[in-house]
């Protein structure tokens, strides 16, 4: 059975029970384009698209995806295969996972399977999705609500707001949820590992984590209730925000608040605006903002980067102006320059404004022309560390500021960004601009290459480039492998991974027809690196070499045999010194056939 490397106990009844006709339905009922487009920005490239892998960091695309193919291909990483391999790497699943994710999105239903892994997290979004509707309705009750309601009347949130983000409220008594929901061992088990929940002290009973907090509910990019943050609204409780611990289901370093919903205008404006807290994002999409995300509890990470960086281009960054958000916008400065984004910083006329305050004071057409205003990070960056300089600016402060920004610089990659960096430095500091690029530009030489070393990547050898142009032309054309069948077999390709996706092919296409699509090729294979070579090739190979299929074809069995008779030739002349001379006669009589079939095809190139 195919995929068997993909299986984990309690998945092969689905395995056995999931046929290739069921695969191909799901493969054909599913929008290989849609799905990939559900995680990154794809861009239209001829009957193609591109985009920056989800895979690995990359700052410009060299990931594929090939509809009439039904495939998809990093050039970067090398991944590749179908709709199944996207889904697994994508989401990380087994197989018997993506296969279930992507017949529910298809509408399909499957033979009735149980998986232990599916159903275990499938308790937890249950779960979790009943502690939504039970802080919700907590927030609603006439009495024990009211400093809640309170509250977000004061913010200026709107009831509608309220509905849109799910707000509640966990009530002021120590157990409400415990009683509420864990009603068994397992509820209780589920709460205290999303952390809800908590023993009491004295070992008996639990008490609820959150208590007399405002709960914005925290969802994952399909819309699964993950985790909560809950805000006091009594002045004097600490922490002012506490968010969900880490779980199963809730990873903050992977998470972004507001993604699902914000996802569709990310795209459409081509930028997403990050900002630190619950209340900046749900105000400013009150005022009809809606690219807007937000870390939870913590800074941004390289994750969150390259998930925005697969959606949109450019960055806005919105942080508080004290010092916590300055390092927290030096350090998304920092880890931006390894995405291909184009980050840019918003800020306020008054630095004690915040997203959250000033949208409510000023409206959001105020905070438009703040975001129309944002300065590059490069601009930011020298305004911020030399804000507050005394005039004239000393030596030895000079001196510094240089060896500051030296890395800084010279990792700026763009010539027109570095060049202007330096003109705005060098007239903060009243130094001359080509003094000041000098200095950044005295990086230290690379030692030229030993006589040995290898300058680029070797050109593709033509032998492998013909085994490659076969297969190619063997998938785009399947009426030939009846062609092939008497003449080429796997064993005529140097290479041993193109020689398995051969016999792949050829059985394929012998067993089902040729109506077989390259899609369901990649279905048959169970090594994910053959799924993704074979991938690269499809996407990658084009064009044919100079020689026609059959010549190729030839080149390749005439190498193989010559390869056979020399081989044939060194075992005579260990025979002939052992004196063993009826071993020596067979091999004669061996390379003899040998060398009759290359004189064959020597003679006869169709």
């Amino acid at each position: 059975m195919v995929f068997s490397s993909f299986m984990m106990q309690g998945e092969s009844a689905l395995l056995l029970s999931i046929t290739d006709n069921i695969k191909a339905e799901i493969r054909t009922r599913t929008d290989i384009v849609k799905l990939v487009g559900d995680y990154v920005r794809l861009i239209p490239s001829g009957r193609s698209y591109k985009a920056l892998c989800p895979f690995h960091q990359e700052k410009t695309p060299s990931f594929y995806v090939v509809p009439h193919k039904e495939i998809f291909h990093c050039f970067g990483c090398g991944k590749g295969g179908d709709a199944f391999n996207f889904i697994m790497e994508a989401e990380h699943l087994t197989f018997p996972e993506a296969v279930r994710f992507l017949a529910g999105r298809a509408g399909i239903v499957l033979p009735e399977y149980h998986d232990p892994e599916g159903d275990r997290k499938k308790k937890f979004f249950t779960l979790l999705d009943q502690v939504v509707k039970f802080y919700s309705s907590q927030l609603y009750q006439a009495q024990s609500g009211a400093p809640a309601r309170d509250y977000l009347k004061a913010r200026g949130i709107e009831w509608d707001t309220v509905r849109r983000f799910q707000l509640g409220f966990a009530p002021a008594q120590g157990d409400a949820l415990a009683k509420r929901l864990g009603k068994d061992d397992e509820q209780i088990t589920l709460l205290e590992k999303v952390g809800l929940i908590k023993p009491q002290p004295s070992g008996k009973g639990y008490y609820d984590a959150f208590r007399n907090r405002l709960m914005i509910p925290i969802f994952d990019h399909h819309g699964d209730a993950i985790g909560f943050g809950g805000r006091v609204i009594v002045k004097g409780d600490e922490p002012k925000y506490m968010n969900s611990p880490e779980s199963e289901v809730f990873n903050k370093r992977r998470v972004l608040f507001n993604f699902k919903e914000a996802l569709p205008q990310i795209r459409r404006h081509n930028a997403a605006i990050v900002v630190e807290g619950f209340f900046d994002v749900i105000s400013l999409v009150q005022s009809g903002i809606s690219h807007v995300v937000a870390t939870l509890g913590t800074s941004i990470t390289p994750d969150h980067l390259q998930i925005l960086a697969r959606n949109a281009e450019t960055l806005y960054l919105s942080y508080d102006a004290d010092e916590a958000g300055q390092k927290a916008t030096l350090r998304a400065i920092s880890m931006q320059r390894d995405t291909s984004l184009n980050a840019r910083i918003i800020s306020f006329p008054n630095p004690k404004d915040d997203p959250d305050t000033f949208v409510r004071r000023e409206g959001s057409q105020k905070f438009i022309e703040c975001l129309q205003q944002s300065q590059d990070i490069y601009t930011y960056i020298v305004a911020t560390r030399t804000r507050g300089l005394s005039r004239p600016v000393e030596i030895h402060v000079k001196e510094s500021l240089v060896r500051e920004f030296r890395d800084f610089i010279r990792a700026i990659q763009s010539p027109i960004a570095r060049s202007e960096t330096i003109r705005n430095l060098a007239s903060l500091l009243d130094l001359d601009p080509i003094l000041l690029e000098a200095q950044f530009s005295n990086t230290p030489q690379r030692p030229a290459p030993s006589p040995g070393e290898k300058k680029g990547e070797a050109p593709q050898p033509a032998e492998l480039r013909r085994e490659e142009w076969v297969l190619k032309h063997l998938l785009d054309q399947p009426d030939e492998i009846q062609r092939t069948r008497s003449l080429l077999s796997p064993a005529d390709f140097s290479d041993q991974q193109l020689g398995r996706i051969f016999l792949i092919i050829r059985e394929k296409y012998e067993n089902e027809g040729s109506d077989v699509q390259p899609a369901d090729i990649i279905g048959a294979m169970d090594d994910p690196d053959l799924s993704s070579r074979l991938s690269a090739l499809i996407i990658s190979l084009e064009e044919a070499p100079n020689e026609p299929f059959m010549e190729c074809m030839r080149r390749m069995v005439l190498h193989r045999l010559k390869k056979e008779t020399q081989n044939i030739q060194a075992q005579i002349q260990q025979a002939e010194k052992a004196g063993d001379q009826n071993k020596v006669a067979q091999l004669q009589t061996s390379q003899f056939d040998l060398r009759l079939k290359i004189d064959v095809l020597g003679r006869n190139p169709q």
